[in-house]
């Protein structure tokens, strides 16, 4: 291991899949069965948004579930996760100033920020890789945790998913993002559960 010049202890990826990843992969698994308050699951199941294709909506909600989860996990095993993103209101509040509607602004905003972070591992200085900016273990655990859980979801599957499987990774960050902004929502922001 050598310290990068950008700040960031270079790691052996292998090692970051057997360890960190599993641990959080499990504790996501056991919490499987919760969900968020219902104006948030209704932002992170919304049918506005389609990301796994056609005819994959359990996939898709499947997939958006373990990404909102896994930042709830962060928070749980990581310090640092316990901030919010401080670019994360700025980003809302501008949304907010369009749709008039919390609830649209953060479907909209998770949307093109799940849509634009890169579906290969993030490299921490692409300005698209927000997941980088998110406080907590960072972009690399996270693109291999979507991985884990997309893996794991397929496994269980007896047809193919249509188009490149690495698509998958787009409700997962979905789902991350919507917790993200969920726990960065402006002071005096409230989501209809309508």
């Amino acid at each position: 291991m050598s310290n990068d010049p950008a700040g960031f202890l270079a790691v052996n990826s292998g090692l970051v899949r057997q360890t960190l990843v599993e641990a959080v992969f499990g504790q996501v698994e056991k919490r499987s069965e919760e969900r968020p308050a219902a104006a948030v699951e209704a932002v992170l199941l919304t049918e506005d948004q389609d990301f796994a294709g056609p005819g994959e909506t359990a996939l898709d909600h499947d997939l958006r579930h373990f990404g909102y989860l896994a930042r709830l996990v962060e928070a749980d095993l990581f310090e640092p996760a316990r901030q919010r993103a401080d670019w994360v209101p700025a980003l809302l509040t501008e949304r907010f100033a369009r749709t008039g509607d919390w609830a649209q602004a953060l479907m909209e905003a998770c949307a093109e920020l799940a849509r634009s972070e890169p579906l290969e591992k993030p490299s921490p200085d692409d300005a698209a890789a927000m997941t980088w900016r998110v406080p907590g273990p960072g972009g690399h655990v996270r693109h291999y945790l979507a991985q884990r859980t997309i893996e794991e979801h397929l496994r269980e599957r007896e047809t193919a998913v249509p188009g490149d499987p690495a698509e998958l990774k787009r409700p997962w960050l979905y789902g991350f993002f919507v917790r993200t902004c969920e726990e960065a929502l402006p002071d005096g922001a409230v989501l209809d559960a309508s």
